[in-house]
């Protein structure tokens, strides 16, 4: 009896040992699989698709356009629809390229081309597939058109419609007296961006504005301080709710936007130049 009990001892102790080895190889087979496939696969969910089987056209999904542009990756972003669209609204450090140039854009060196379409106008997809066909630089075209990037709730540069719920609430207004005591404390030094047309900002500004006209505001945003107090104005009311509209949309929240029309007139009591 005792030599089975022996014998059964044993065999418990052979049992766990084996279902002990086997518990630890497991756990660290998934282990493994996490250290050595997980970043893989977490490259392939990010990873730009293949070519789509319907159109076969390489696709960008907006998302990775996005943590691309996020991650300062030189991206080339060419938006084949018509002008109109593109001011009404469009991704931001895009440009405007009409469907009969697009053939003669060359990338620089490590950008990504990414051709930025509507999904309602397939003549204007049609030919700029076949003008890129023949490109011999690697392409994309973007995952569901601008239609599939406004879906995802991504950035865009609106032209600022102060009748637009959406715009209006992209704008911190600050008023003349509010003004002055923030120009008077001087902690820290404002930047104070002037958004109107050089030839108004030369006839009129206020004192020591730094003017960037609206319409360069997005190619010029690096020039734009994001770390300091600023306040935005233009030569009226709609210009300066623009450009505040258009800090917004390029990132920069913390703008406050001059309200009213007399700020540059003598009755404002602001100091103006020349």
């Amino acid at each position: 009896m005792a030599s089975q009990s022996h014998a059964s001892t044993e065999r418990d102790k052979r049992a766990l040992l084996i279902g002990g080895v086997l518990i630890l190889c497991v756990g660290i087979y998934f282990i493994g699989k996490n250290v050595f496939f997980g970043q893989g696969d977490a490259d392939r969910s990010s990873a730009p698709e293949a070519a789509d089987t319907q159109t076969g056209v390489p696709l960008l999904a907006p998302d990775v356009l996005l943590k691309k542009i996020q991650n300062g990756d030189p991206v080339a972003l060419l938006d084949v629809r018509a002008e109109p669209a593109f001011q009404q609204g469009h991704i931001p450090q895009a440009r405007a390229v009409p469907i009969g140039s697009l053939g003669n854009f060359s990338p620089a060196k490590d950008e990504t081309v990414v051709i930025i379409f509507s999904e309602s106008d397939a003549a204007v997809f049609e030919t700029a597939k076949n003008i890129m066909s023949q490109q011999s630089f690697a392409y994309f075209f973007l995952k569901g058109g601008f239609e599939g990037w406004q879906a995802t709730y991504a950035p865009v540069v609106s032209p600022g419609d102060p009748n637009s719920f959406i715009d209006q609430s992209k704008v911190t207004y600050i008023g003349v007296e509010a003004y002055k005591k923030l120009v008077a404390e001087n902690t820290p030094p404002l930047f104070i961006l002037d958004v109107q047309a050089e030839e108004n900002f030369k006839n009129k500004h206020l004192r020591n504005a730094v003017n960037i006209p609206l319409e360069t505001l997005e190619n010029r945003i690096g020039e734009v301080p994001a770390g300091r107090q600023i306040v935005v104005y233009g030569e009226n009311d709609l210009v300066s709710f623009q450009g505040g509209v258009r800090l917004s949309d390029l990132g920069i929240f913390s703008a406050q936007t001059l309200s009213g029309n007399r700020y540059l007139s003598a009755e404002s009591g602001l100091p103006l130049e020349p």
